[in-house]
């Protein structure tokens, strides 16, 4: 883990976990330096799932206006840095950002959370923008796979850490090996972990020194190839 801080160049981030602000970390890389930024924003909720886990920090519960400010804010400085960005943007948050270039569903039968007309929550949002590398193929706009809201390692201690099976499709489908992964919302770190499991390069950007942590334990623990 690197606690950001101004001077830090480009290339020292490479293969890093950077504890710092997104917005301050990403107005100091160049255009498109990333080839594919993969993350997961903070959604403006208190707590997330039938837990009801609790958020270490972030932007949780700013008025509408602050929010969707801020989603313009990071999602204006992401695309920028980025050849390819992907990411779940939240069902509630799918109005705060500009019109992808495709939306693709991720599908969780088994999810047990509930939508605001009192049934379960059994999919989400995956935009994209940029174009799909050569050779590559979106076979099916939609991907099956249940949530991990349950896991027992120590990324259960992030309320919502996003599946390993999904993010190796999302970063298999969307990037080659070799090439920088980027996610300017690590929590718990599953895109670093997963981007090493397949040959690619990465940097991973968290405001929560707590969650810098959980990822550096994974990132030490998991047979990575």
């Amino acid at each position: 883990m690197i606690k950001y801080q101004e001077g830090l160049k480009f290339e020292e981030m490479i293969n890093q976990v950077i504890w710092g602000n997104c917005l301050e970390v990403l107005k100091n890389f160049p255009d498109e330096s990333i080839d594919l930024m993969l993350t997961d924003p903070p959604y403006n909720a208190k707590n997330i799932g039938p837990q009801q886990k609790k958020y270490s920090v972030g932007p949780m519960q700013l008025p509408n206006k602050e929010y969707r400010k801020w989603c313009k804010d990071w999602f204006k400085e992401a695309k920028r840095v980025s050849k390819r960005l992907v990411f779940t943007p939240g069902i509630a948050n799918i109005c705060n950002y500009p019109q992808p270039d495709w939306v693709i569903a991720w599908h969780k039968p088994a999810a047990v959370s509930f939508n605001r007309f009192g049934g379960f929550n059994a999919w989400e949002p995956i935009f994209l923008y940029g174009k799909i590398p050569k050779g590559k193929h979106l076979k099916q706009d939609y991907i099956l796979c249940n949530t991990e809201n349950l896991r027992k390692g120590v990324e259960s201690d992030h309320p919502c850490p996003k599946p390993i099976k999904l993010w190796e499709k999302l970063v298999d489908i969307f990037s080659n090996e070799k090439e920088i992964i980027g996610d300017c919302f690590m929590g718990s770190g599953t895109t670093a972990l997963v981007a090493k499991m397949l040959g690619r390069k990465f940097i991973s950007i968290e405001i929560s020194e707590k969650y810098c942590k959980i990822a550096d334990d994974r990132l030490r623990q998991e047979v990575l190839f």
